[in-house]
């Protein structure tokens, strides 16, 4: 503890509010009606603001009473110090067309260009001075949302902790991708077609530098990875670029096919039916620190809107 937090926690600042009054009434009766006290009350928290500056304060005339210089001095600091202790109190407003937050986010790498790009579109139009720092995914992100270093993170798995809200964004599938003129599209595709090419793979790395196993490919091959992966990289442009000039295939979710962007150079050839039941749920992670933030809640409600206005779209796509 500092000298200031020493000398202040001896501080009753229930005080200050008497010492005000009095400074602008002049006057004990007046003081003590005002704050809605007996007279006595009032005398007893005088005397108590006496001990406390070390300072008599107040002197009693005919005409009321007058503050020492002691007290003339406190009484140009005090509404400095009462509007300081306001704000304090005082929860600050968020307006998102003005406000410049900063905020850290984690979406796995997979999905961050059919999450993280529709939601800075967002941004872009409602809240233009709004940082958005994306990290790279951790095995366990809760340590970092709990010590502030995350606002949120995008994450397949529920936590089972009270200390973290989870909100339900929707299903991820896999989906295997193809050039727009794969010679695969000319017949009725089926899985076992498509493991006879070979496939270029999104590098999935943690922030803890680990490589990771693409989710995806569970889901799609069970514990087996009987795919031949030939290509492996960080960038999705150049996965795609990859694609357009061979007849590789490549494993991605179900959320690329509202991209008009990638779906103009690829497009979906085979997914699983519904009825196989193969996706992951997914969550928005925050811990509780953040529960009464109006920043954080607006940028939370801009995920969830995101992510229906992405379900409304991918339900819209041409099924296969």
């Amino acid at each position: 503890m500092s000298d200031t937090e020493k000398k202040l926690s001896r501080l009753d600042l229930n005080l200050l509010i008497p010492l005000s009054v009095l400074l602008k009434e002049r006057n004990i009766s007046r003081a003590a009606e005002q704050l809605c006290i007996s007279q006595s009350g009032m005398s007893k928290t005088l005397h108590r603001l006496r001990e406390l500056f070390d300072d008599p304060l107040f002197y009693r005339t005919n005409r009321g009473i007058i503050p020492t210089l002691r007290a003339q001095e406190l009484e140009l600091l005090l509404p400095d110090v009462l509007a300081a202790l306001e704000n304090i109190m005082k929860r600050s407003s968020f307006e998102p067309e003005t406000n410049n937050k900063s905020f850290n986010i984690s979406v796995p790498a997979i999905l961050s260009h059919a999450i993280t790009l529709p939601l800075i579109n967002q941004l872009v139009k409602q809240a233009p001075n709004i940082r958005l720092n994306e990290q790279q995914i951790t095995l366990n992100p809760l340590p970092l949302l709990e010590s502030g270093a995350l606002d949120f993170v995008v994450h397949f798995q529920k936590p089972i902790d009270d200390n973290f809200e989870a909100t339900y964004l929707g299903q991820v599938i896999p989906v295997i991708y193809a050039k727009r003129d794969h010679p695969l599209f000319a017949e009725e595709v089926t899985l076992k077609d498509c493991l006879k090419y070979k496939f270029v793979e999104f590098l999935v790395k943690s922030g803890d530098q680990v490589l990771l196993e693409n989710p995806l490919n569970k889901l799609l091959f069970g514990e087996k990875n009987v795919k031949t992966t030939i290509v492996t990289s960080s960038q999705m442009h150049i996965l795609i670029e990859v694609m357009e000039n061979s007849d590789y295939l490549f494993i991605g979710s179900n959320l690329l096919m509202t991209s008009k962007l990638i779906n103009k150079q690829i497009k979906p050839i085979y997914k699983f039916p519904s009825k196989e039941n193969k996706h992951f749920d997914l969550f928005l992670i925050s811990h509780n620190r953040v529960i009464n933030s109006e920043a954080h809640q607006w940028l939370k409600q801009m995920f969830i809107s995101s992510s229906l206005e992405l379900a409304k779209q991918y339900k819209n796509t041409t099924t296969l």
